[in-house]
């Protein structure tokens, strides 16, 4: 894997580079994905009634705050399905944000059973 993908993550977070944008305080970092998992359920519940309801200004939205959240937590695969349900949502593309959902939801269930396991 490449210089800031942890081996032992398979690509679900990037333990290095969400330390450092924590000042290396991995408690604080281990409270952020805590509540990151909390608020998610909810996130994911607006997206799914979005994508249902080809809101696609929605769609673009809460896709565009959970790339942020991803980001700012190293969670790579998130980051990446919350990307492409924003682009989904730009270019009104019900097909490609039934896929970025199923891509988000594997990918937050990958980040539970890691996290489960630390």
């Amino acid at each position: 894997m490449s210089g800031n993908q942890s081996d032992e993550t398979n690509g679900i977070i990037d333990y290095p580079s969400a330390l450092e944008r924590t000042g290396d305080d991995s408690e604080f970092l281990t409270e952020l994905l805590d509540l990151y998992v909390r608020e998610f359920s909810p996130a994911y519940e607006k997206l799914l009634t979005a994508v249902i309801g080809k809101n696609f200004t929605a769609v673009r939205e809460i896709g565009h705050g959970l790339k942020g959240s991803s980001a700012n937590l190293s969670l790579l695969g998130l980051r990446e399905a919350a990307y492409r349900m924003e682009t989904a949502g730009r270019e009104e593309d019900a097909a490609k944000a039934e896929k970025a959902l199923a891509d988000i939801e594997k990918e937050f269930q990958r980040l539970q059973e890691h996290l489960a396991t630390r």
